[in-house]
């Protein structure tokens, strides 16, 4: 009795289906013995011919209790009949709520998100945080032109919460369809449920809790671990702290591109500080709205110089090439020949308008500007706040400014790290609440050329942010109050407080988890992109910066761009775009303009400025 209780404890553990199997076995009997007693006790009027018959009549009366009303004939039949009947609305009343009971499970198993991802070619993020708001945004406007595109995320959260906030945050996703699935982002087998292994991409986000390099360095090796029919995707993600950069490549391998955020948000403060508007450029070319960096073939250019292929386009801006063997050059000189197999680097609209121009480009003649040698000034920056990115922002300091530049750091005792020693600025720290605004005042913030407020990184983000915010608000107005004319730049945690904090011009610009979001976007859909912007956003090599505009072309007088890019040339400069000095004040550009028509001509202004790229690629020992 023992055992047979055991079994059916086993059969009853399988689920529905095996229920259902049991009751179909019971039917089959109960059908065979309803049939028995029909050949037996039937009238001859209504018994069935032969064993098949007697046996379908009797499963009739199984699922067909009615059919008790049509029969007559002697008590013992009707008795049988009725024991009959009885049977089978007992059976019946059985099967029904086995059968609801399953589905009902297997919609509450749909609703938890478990089930396989039949998918790809698409795009999986592993994790949940503020970023999937905004990489999700930049996907949904990437795959604009594709039919069938799909982002599959795996979180640890409830698959409805997911959705609902989605839904509530992103909006319509177009063309993109998107997916949601419950499970742990650093468990191979729960990635196995997103079919990560053939996905085009895959970008791992780190948790808001907990140690988030760790959970990211757990995700890489799950995701090394994949094996599918094809290659490895392209695996993105960051990480926080420097010092873990080295265990994370070891754990994603040559397929991952691992952006450090502490030296990537520390050079963006820094370069953001330095000049003015340069972060309006940074988001564009970060971006998907607007104008952002493609790469291509394009044979008709193989055995032209850069300065010939700098004017080859109206409406896209050359910025450089990739070689075949991977060695990226950015800004090459003039004289440089691409070769048939490199990949032209550019800055366009969309991909679609990487087109040659069709008309020769029209250059105004201009006299050929004095420019005088620079003289690098001594600065002063004033650095408000402590975070772990602190020494790596004295660090590019220390790159970008000639050695007699000093730096003061004024912030909280209790968060204040060691200052770096070994620096060659002048390098000061002081210990002072920088959310009250008589500290603010005591500082003379008028000897100050910039002023940057870093963000704490051991406070929640709410917190961070509203001490961060406060600070602001005292800065803004005091510096509205006595006239300062200092560079302000700002350091957020969660990008929704970046929107209530918006600037009114491109200095005042705020740097917040929203860069990080779009680069990794970017890096998602083109894994070469992440040395063109390790490049770019880097203090040595090829870099952004705005010059006054009577250094390539006279302000006042109408020339076109294709002009002021011929003179750049000349510098050795890369032009590509501009900022118009009476729209410095109107967001969301300020005056920012990458990549302009070409062929428009345009009358500058002496406090316009050129944006351009200096500097050149560092190239590989022969």
């Amino acid at each position: 009795m023992g055992k047979l209780k055991y079994r059916f404890d086993n059969v009853m553990a399988r689920g529905t289906p095996a229920l259902i199997a049991v009751l179909a076995v019971i039917c089959c009997l109960l059908a065979v013995f309803n049939g028995m007693l029909l050949l037996l006790l039937a009238p001859d009027a209504t018994r069935p011919a032969d064993v098949g018959s007697s046996v379908w009549s009797g499963f009739l009366r199984v699922i067909s209790p009615a059919l008790l009303l049509k029969d007559e004939g002697t008590a013992p039949f009707l008795l049988a009949a009725v024991a009959m009947t009885f049977g089978g609305i007992m059976l019946m009343s059985t099967l029904i709520p086995v059968i609801s009971a399953g589905l009902q499970n297997q919609l509450a198993r749909l609703r938890k998100g478990r089930s396989h991802v039949a998918e790809t070619g698409h795009t999986v993020i592993l994790g949940w945080s503020p970023q999937v708001q905004v990489i999700l945004s930049e996907l949904v406007e990437a795959n604009r032109s594709e039919r069938r595109a799909c982002v599959a995320i795996l979180a640890e959260c409830d698959r409805t919460e997911m959705e609902t906030q989605i839904h509530e945050r992103v909006g319509s996703t177009a063309t993109t369809r998107v997916v949601c699935r419950t499970g742990n982002p650093a468990e191979a087998a729960d990635i196995a449920i997103v079919n990560a292994a053939q996905a085009r991409a895959v970008i791992i986000l780190p948790p808001d809790s907990g140690a988030p390099d760790l959970s990211v360095i757990k995700s890489l090796l799950a995701v090394s671990g994949l094996r599918g029919t094809g290659p490895l995707p392209n695996v993105v993600t960051s990480i926080e702290q420097t010092r873990n950069l080295a265990a994370a490549r070891l754990a994603g391998g040559a397929h991952s591109r691992i952006v450090n955020v502490q030296g990537f948000i520390a050079r963006l403060l820094v370069q953001t500080s330095l000049q003015s508007g340069l972060s309006a450029v940074c988001t564009e070319l970060l971006d998907f709205a607007g104008c952002e960096i493609y790469m291509r073939r394009q044979p008709e250019l193989a055995g032209r110089t850069y300065a010939e292929a700098l004017l080859a386009y109206r409406t896209s801006s050359v910025i450089g090439w990739m070689k075949q063997d991977g060695t990226l050059r950015l800004n090459p000189p003039p004289d440089a020949v691409l070769e048939d197999t490199d990949t032209v680097v550019v800055i366009s609209e969309d991909d679609s308008t990487v087109k040659l121009a069709d008309a020769a480009p029209e250059l105004v003649p201009v006299p050929e500007p004095v420019v005088r040698d620079a003289v690098e000034a001594a600065r002063r920056v004033l650095i408000l706040g402590w975070s772990a990115r602190v020494p790596d922002i004295v660090r590019e300091l220390e790159v970008c400014l000639s050695a007699d530049s000093s730096v003061d750091v004024v912030a909280d005792a209790p968060a204040a790290g060691p200052v770096p020693s070994d620096s060659p600025l002048q390098l000061t720290y002081r210990s002072a609440d920088i959310t009250d605004r008589t500290t603010l005042e005591g500082l003379r913030l008028d000897e100050y050329d910039q002023v940057m407020v870093v963000c704490p990184d051991d406070r929640d983000p709410d917190g961070a942010d509203a001490r961060t915010l406060t600070t602001l608000l005292n800065l803004r107005d005091l510096a509205d109050l006595h006239a300062h004319t200092y560079t302000l730049v700002t350091e957020m945690a969660d990008d929704r407080d970046r929107a209530l904090a918006q600037a009114t011009r491109a200095d005042d610009f705020i740097v917040s988890s929203n860069l990080l979001s779009l680069r990794l976007a970017q890096m998602s859909e083109n894994p070469h992109l992440d040395r063109v912007f390790e490049e770019l956003f880097s203090a040595g090599g090829c870099r952004i910066s705005l010059q006054p505009v009577h250094e390539y072309v006279p302000p006042g007088r109408a020339v076109t761009f294709y002009t002021v890019v011929d003179a750049a040339r000349r510098r050795g400069h890369t032009a590509i775009g501009h900022r118009i000095h009476r729209f410095a004040a109107q967001a969301p550009a300020y005056g920012v303009e990458v990549n302009p028509d070409k062929a428009t001509r345009i009358t500058y202004a002496d406090e316009d400025r050129v944006i351009v790229l200096s500097g050149r690629s560092p190239q590989p020992a022969v």
